[in-house]
């Protein structure tokens, strides 16, 4: 059966008013330090720890704290400002492995700071790896800079994936004080220009193939270089042109350069076992503009399909160790047109014209 509720009259919330719920018997317990205040709210006989509040002589500082058990060295404060302090102990290990950590398990959460914060982590008694702070995520990891920048400032930075690395963004920029080295079994780029600027030298090594192809008809490639060019081939060197090809050479004789010895010669072919051969579909054409000399170690032969045409502005010798024999064939003919015409042999010869039929005129 319960009992019947009824209102307290006047002059009972009148004396609660004068002396408050119950009547104190003894004062409230108040230590003074040095100035600082330090008013108990509750204290454990058992661990010593306790609930209290203090102030300074400022009367505008003050907190309400929280203190662990006795020598834990644990404590959260209460600031009167708003802020919030959490301490722990420090690590013992004569307390145990876990001794001074800060254990948090909750199922979800959130955290907005409507400031600055600052996090500051150390590798304590971690004497071996030196690792401050470990992060296990058995899920989706994302971190997100609204409107400003993202640094990360460290000695090495290690980025290690399983499967993929995506960097994705506006412009990527890679820069470094020394080398930047890239390595993979396979380096694949696509790009829609693509331009290199080095200063120094570029080298490459251990290419077993090289192919450049473009399916563009309106490519081109171009080499502008003040300098040398040199290529040492151990192999064979094949070039295929379906279009033209022209050489124009300068010959400006540059003593610096240390890949051509001979400075005597613009142009120069040289072949050290097998000889060089010129195939033309149409014609071949040869223009000095000062002296042509040939010269063979061995027998020179030349055949034409058709006529052979020698003109000389000056006089045209012809000079052979064994003779001069000339061969025009069944009805060839030797003309010879000018002012004079002279057989003439050194020593006193004799001059012989052999034949059916002699014609002098």
């Amino acid at each position: 059966m319960s009992l019947p509720i009824s209102a307290a009259n006047k002059e009972t919330y009148d004396q609660i008013r004068r002396e408050g719920i119950f009547r104190q018997t003894t004062p409230d317990e108040v230590q003074e330090q040095g100035g600082l205040r330090v008013q108990p709210l509750i204290k454990d006989s058992l661990t010593r720890a306790q609930i209290y509040t203090r102030e300074f002589p400022d009367k505008i500082t003050q907190a309400l704290c929280i203190d662990g058990p006795k020598d834990s060295d644990g404590a959260m404060t209460f600031h009167g400002d708003g802020a919030i302090t959490l301490m722990t102990g420090v690590r013992d290990p004569n307390r145990g492995a876990g001794s001074g950590k800060l254990n948090i398990k909750a199922y979800g959460g959130q955290q907005t700071y409507m400031d600055r914060v600052d996090l500051e982590f150390n590798f304590g008694t971690d004497s071996e790896e030196k690792r401050g702070l470990s992060v296990a995520c058995y899920g989706d990891y994302i971190e997100e800079t609204v409107g400003s920048e993202r640094h990360i400032i460290a000695k090495t930075i290690r980025i290690e994936a399983t499967e993929e690395i995506v960097i994705a963004g506006g412009s990527i920029k890679l820069q470094s004080q020394s080398d930047i080295e890239l390595a993979g079994t396979s380096i694949n780029s696509a790009s829609i220009n693509e331009k290199n600027i080095i200063l120094g030298q570029q080298m490459t090594f251990g290419v077993s193939e090289k192919t450049d192809i473009s399916f563009d008809p309106r490519a081109n490639q171009t080499i502008l270089s003040p300098g040398h060019l040199n290529h040492k081939i151990l192999g064979d060197y094949c070039v295929n042109v379906g279009g033209m090809e022209e050489h124009i050479i300068g010959g400006v004789p540059r003593p610096e350069s240390p890949l051509v010895k001979d400075k005597s010669k613009s142009y120069s072919v040289k072949t050290l076992a097998l000889p060089v051969s010129i195939d033309a579909a149409t014609g071949i054409l040869l223009n000095a503009g000062g002296v042509i000399t040939s010269t063979a170690g061995g027998a020179v032969t030349t055949t034409a399909g058709g006529a052979v045409t020698t003109t000389a502005v000056g006089a045209l010798t012809l000079t052979a160790t064994l003779g001069i024999f000339a061969d025009a064939g069944i009805a060839g003919k030797f003309e010879a047109k000018g002012l004079d015409f002279e057989l003439k042999s050194l020593l006193g010869a004799k001059v012989k014209s052999a034949g059916p039929i002699v014609l002098l005129n």
